[in-house]
């Protein structure tokens, strides 16, 4: 009697088949040995071989699962989400094991036909007693049958087994995507991350587009740009289109964002009366400023005010203009993104003191070591822009 193995790739069905894989019943299995008239031991050895064999294969897919999980939930841009669900996509990635489990069940079905049973019904989960059909308890257990059944149950047993952990580890990244999705603070996290390696991967094309001053559209900027004017919170939308861009779209989206930044970033009147017409240093120290929690470890939680002494003195502001300036200016941008607080003005007068009075030699290393941390950052992150055309002049650094 033939049954429909058919199962659709959903995460309901997914959930489905983790709950028969993890019934370890030996009177299910003792009943669908009668069921499935596996009544010779060569028929015993045979199917033993075979369930061996499928575990084998359910172990490979396995470790196969758990590398594409290697930084799956990471990534914020996949090339699956325009076609399959993540469950559908994890299901095809399994493919194997979902059908020769299933056939295993099917080896433990009642074989005899049922007068007026149509294809529709006959399921194989459901019809299999080793799956949620209703089977009968034995009264002996396996003591009562020769080694080659043991032996069966035992393989059975493992190939469940293996099959539940792939299952889990599909669940467990169903999971990991849909809290994504629910966490906003957690969706924009990623894309940052994920934003910032692009952003490096792709600087040579960012530098181009600035360069050609071509035109920039992309919906999804736009949307966001929307949401911004509209005081809506940009880190929902993120979670919304987590995992539903393509890496094209994807690295459309942050090369056109990061150009549009860095065309709407003059030089402000701030900046201006800090550095005068000095805009390298203004690009420079807007870096500094914007990645400087690179700096300190994870658990700092403040910025000491010998750093921001050394900090200060690094910025090379004009001679005219004085620490609470420079203070402001840095403490405003700083906190848009920084993790870190910063002491107090009174504390940075009080390092630059102790600085002060330190020897010669010793001041000027710990001052080229501080600044060197700095230069790395600046050489990390900025594109220098270019000065050999107006249009290249006109283009800010992001």
């Amino acid at each position: 009697m033939a049954y429909n193995r058919h199962i659709d790739k959903t995460e309901e069905e997914l959930r489905k088949l983790r709950e028969v894989y993890a019934q370890d019943d030996i009177d299910r299995f003792l009943d669908g040995l009668e069921a499935g008239r596996i009544n010779t031991e060569a028929q015993v050895i045979e199917i033993t071989n075979k369930i061996n064999e499928n575990d084998g294969l359910a172990r490979l897919e396995y470790k196969r699962l758990e590398a594409f999980k290697v930084g799956f939930i990471e990534a914020y841009a996949t090339n699956y989400n325009k076609r399959f669900t993540t469950a559908h996509l994890l299901m095809n990635r399994m493919r194997s094991g979902i059908s020769r489990g299933l056939k295993m069940l099917e080896y433990f079905s009642e074989k005899q036909r049922r007068k007026g049973c149509s294809k529709k019904n006959r399921k194989v989960i459901d019809n299999s007693k080793m799956g949620k059909c209703a089977y009968r308890r034995s009264f002996y257990g396996l003591e009562q049958y020769k080694e080659s059944v043991n032996a069966l149950h035992k393989a059975i047993a493992n190939y469940m087994n293996d099959l539940t952990k792939c299952i889990n580890l599909c669940l467990y990244m169903i999971d990991q995507v849909k809290a994504v999705r629910a966490d906003p603070d957690w969706a924009s996290e990623i894309y940052d991350n994920c934003h910032k390696e692009t952003v490096m991967n792709q600087r040579t094309t960012i530098k181009r587009f600035i360069k050609l001053n071509v035109d920039m559209e992309n919906d999804i900027l736009e949307r966001m740009e929307s949401c911004q004017r509209q005081k809506e919170k940009v880190k929902k939308l993120k979670a919304v289109l987590y995992h539903t861009l393509d890496v094209n779209e994807w690295n459309d989206l942050c090369i056109c964002e990061e150009v549009m930044v860095a065309r709407s970033q003059g030089v402000t009147n701030e900046e201006r009366a800090l550095w005068g017409d000095d805009k390298l240093q203004v690009m420079r120290v807007r870096t500094v400023i914007e990645h400087l929690d690179e700096l300190f470890p994870e658990g700092k939680k403040n910025i000491s005010g010998e750093f921001l002494a050394r900090l200060f003195s690094w910025c090379n502001i004009l001679p005219n203009r004085g620490l609470h300036y420079l203070y402001s200016y840095f403490y405003t941008n700083y906190m848009m993104h920084g993790r870190l607080k910063p002491r107090g003005e009174q504390a940075v007068k009080m390092a630059k003191a102790k600085i002060a009075k330190l020897d010669f030699d010793e001041d000027k290393k710990l001052r080229e070591e501080f600044n060197q941390k700095l230069e790395c950052l600046v050489k990390k992150y900025m594109v220098y822009p270019s000065k050999s055309t107006d249009k290249e002049d006109a283009a800010v650094n992001f």
